[in-house]
């Protein structure tokens, strides 16, 4: 009669690593459409924010101007992109804290209502963490000779101007652990659209408006020569 075998250790490891990969595979099956629902849903916050925005204008605004945010920091009319955004909020434009984060982003607040505030920032506990997306700020508005106008931001932006698009401190909100990694973008005509990460070759109204510009969405944010150059965090 014939011994039986007992498994070699390296039949041992090959199984485990079978069946790890199938359960990686598994997981990234079951986890794809969650991103491809948060890059949806990240897009309609977006699109309340425009409406936000169009809000300020009828309300406050005289059809004229965007927000001017309180506790703008330590100079007159500096203030970030996080806080013209969050402006919406402290004038009760946009009453839901949660429109400000993105929910794929990684660093939601805990306590994000207590940390924007009521009606200004909070000192030391206002931060890109309480907002997730990079907006206008102040440093958008310039004269002839390119030095910033202590003044609201006036609607006098083209349609096709970026408003606000995903978070770019730390990691990107729809960043590389996603398949199809990039970030939704925001213009002034108050449509958002998702940018891939590597650029716009059939973007034509892009690489015209921007000849040049190449591909990473992320470090662009801020730099001039791209698209979002006028957007901060």
């Amino acid at each position: 009669m014939a011994r039986s075998r007992g498994i070699t250790l390296a039949e041992m490891l090959l199984t485990v690593l079978v069946l790890g990969l199938a359960v990686a595979l598994l997981a990234y099956a079951l986890m794809r459409p969650r991103w491809d629902n948060t890059r949806v849903s990240c897009r309609a916050r977006l699109n309340q924010i425009s409406k936000g925005m169009a809000t300020y204008l009828n309300e406050y605004g005289d059809n004229r101007f965007y927000p001017c945010p309180l506790g703008r920091g330590l100079e007159p009319n500096d203030y970030s992109g996080a806080e013209w955004l969050a402006s919406l909020y402290w004038t009760t434009c946009i009453p839901d804290p949660g429109i400000f984060l993105c929910p794929s982003a990684l660093d939601w607040s805990d306590d994000q209502e207590s940390d924007l505030g009521r009606h200004h920032a909070v000192t030391g506990r206002f931060g890109p963490q309480t907002v997730s997306y990079a907006g206008m700020h102040y440093h958008s508005m310039t004269d002839a000779s390119g030095r910033p106008i202590p003044a609201p931001i006036r609607d006098d932006f083209p349609p096709n101007e970026v408003m606000a698009c995903d978070d770019t401190e730390g990691q990107v909100n729809h960043g590389p652990r996603y398949s199809n990694p990039g970030m939704n973008v925001l213009f002034f005509d108050s449509h958002a659209e998702f940018w891939p990460q590597g650029g716009p070759p059939s973007w034509d109204y892009v690489a015209q408006a921007f000849p040049g510009w190449t591909t990473d969405i992320e470090q662009s944010v801020g730099q001039k020569g791209g698209p979002l150059w006028r957007l901060r965090n």
